[in-house]
């Protein structure tokens, strides 16, 4: 490659003219020899245009030229689903799985193509592959909590959001701020629906004033802490709207 032109389309992109740096880079390239890094420049220069499918080209040539690179290998998966070509995606995670079973960075994009498709089934399988193998990564957690939660598992959702509020000192503040109010959203929810159970199920009522929170419990509900201190409270407001009838009427 002709190191001026190279050059002067590096001065083009650090003056923000990222297209003439890509045509003065392509005239560089089609000039002499072309390296991975020449294409692996390329696609970073198409990335920031957002031209994906561009990006895609130049990486696919950059990894025939360094087919070991993990480096090309990672970008090349993250721009097939910039470009919104998941299948491709998936299959270049999975031909990487092949190779290295539990690296992390292909599962984290496997999961994200799944996601991109709204096929949760696969996802949650990945996420918890994730899990397993860095079973305290508030990350993975996180991320699984939300799928379950998305999926409308809401008991396991609240299960790996307690973990990350209650069960791990390492989770970062900005995930545990946002894990409790996930909690406090699902303990809301749930209490609007057993509400709605109290009120019609007049044989769960009776069990629910005597023992709230292992009623709850044996209706499948899970509330956080939190939420199963609120819930003690209800038999007394419960009691309130249910009086008990008279026998007689009273006098007037």
């Amino acid at each position: 490659m002709k190191s001026a032109l190279r050059e002067r389309a590096e001065q083009y992109a650090q003056r923000g003219q990222v297209k003439q740096a890509i045509r003065l880079l392509k005239r560089a390239m089609q000039s002499g020899r072309a390296s991975a890094e020449d294409y692996l420049r390329l696609a970073e220069l198409y990335s920031q245009e957002r031209e994906w499918r561009q990006a895609v080209w130049a990486l696919r040539h950059a990894r025939s030229l360094a087919p070991n690179s993990e480096q090309i290998r990672e970008q090349l998966v993250e721009a097939l689903l910039n470009a919104d070509q998941y299948e491709e995606a998936i299959r270049e995670c999975q031909n990487w799985l092949q190779e290295a079973p539990d690296h992390p960075i292909p599962l984290e994009n496997l999961l994200d193509a799944y996601m991109s498709q709204n096929d949760f089934a696969h996802a949650l399988t990945i996420a918890n592959q994730l899990v397993q193998l860095q079973p305290l990564s508030p990350h993975y957690r996180m991320r699984r909590a939300r799928l379950l939660d998305r999926m409308g598992r809401y008991m396991e959702a609240i299960e790996d959001y307690q973990w990350l509020v209650f069960d791990n000192d390492s989770t970062p503040f900005e995930v545990l701020l946002f894990a409790q109010l996930e909690l406090e959203r699902l303990d809301f929810r749930q209490m609007e629906l057993l509400l709605h159970l109290v009120l019609d199920d007049s044989e769960f009522r009776v069990r629910f004033l005597q023992e709230p929170v292992e009623a709850a419990r044996e209706r499948g509900f899970r509330f956080s802490p939190v939420g199963e201190t609120m819930i003690t409270q209800l038999p007394d407001a419960i009691r309130d709207t249910f009086p008990k009838k008279r026998r007689y009427a009273p006098y007037c």
